[in-house]
């Protein structure tokens, strides 16, 4: 079980090259392979259930609602929201998880490419940038994703500290420290954040 603080948004394009440049301006962010995710769609936005890979079965609740998220001072840019997230690693079981339709629930594939990097902050408060890889009792995990799904293209940016203490703190800090330098042309707002259950909700309606 993993519990995490997080803050999402999506974009309906491809992300532009100078976002990818900005995103991966430090020799320690990495480069996924792609791979498919496939998830269940369900009428609620509490509660989010994929298929990893055709390898791991996920399922994540949320456990607190969503909260205004501000960079400086001003209107939110963003909502804010805490989960948790079960893990079964099932090869077999997951393959036949994610081929399996009909009723009145979906399975949507998603063809994902992301970026990633990892932040600590110590003591002080002081954001620094680790090996994505490294293992961190608490930090921060920030993502670059370009998406594609029912034949569009989409790319989210998110944000989700781990760890047993100050999850909050750690993501508050490391998205001011990260997002204080957008690239021209990113516009960051309440209408465009939203975890996954929601957005993929919102492609169904």
């Amino acid at each position: 079980m993993i519990r995490s603080f997080e803050l999402r948004w999506f974009f309906s394009r491809h992300p532009a090259g100078e976002i990818k440049d900005w995103f991966c301006g430090s020799k320690l962010c990495k480069e996924e392979e792609a791979r498919t995710d496939h998830y269940l769609v369900l009428p609620s936005n509490e509660v989010g259930i994929k298929v990893r890979d055709g390898k791991q079965f996920e399922i994540k609740a949320r456990t607190r609602s969503p909260e205004p998220f501000w960079l400086e001072t001003g209107a939110s840019v963003g909502r804010q929201d805490a989960w948790v997230k079960w893990s079964l690693d099932d090869c077999e079981a997951a393959g036949r998880l994610a081929t399996i339709g009909g009723g009145s629930s979906e399975w949507v594939p998603v063809v994902k490419q992301r970026w990633l990097r990892k932040f600590e902050v110590d003591a002080a408060g002081v954001v620094e940038e680790t090996d994505v890889d490294a293992v961190l009792e608490h930090g921060c995990r920030v993502e670059l994703g370009d998406l594609e799904v029912r034949d569009s293209h989409w790319w989210t940016l998110a944000l989700a500290s781990f760890g047993e203490v100050n999850r909050t703190a750690h993501l508050e800090q490391v998205a001011r420290h990260f997002l204080r330098m957008l690239p021209r042309g990113v516009e960051l707002t309440e209408r465009d954040s939203m975890a996954y259950p929601e957005w993929l909700n919102g492609l169904a309606g």
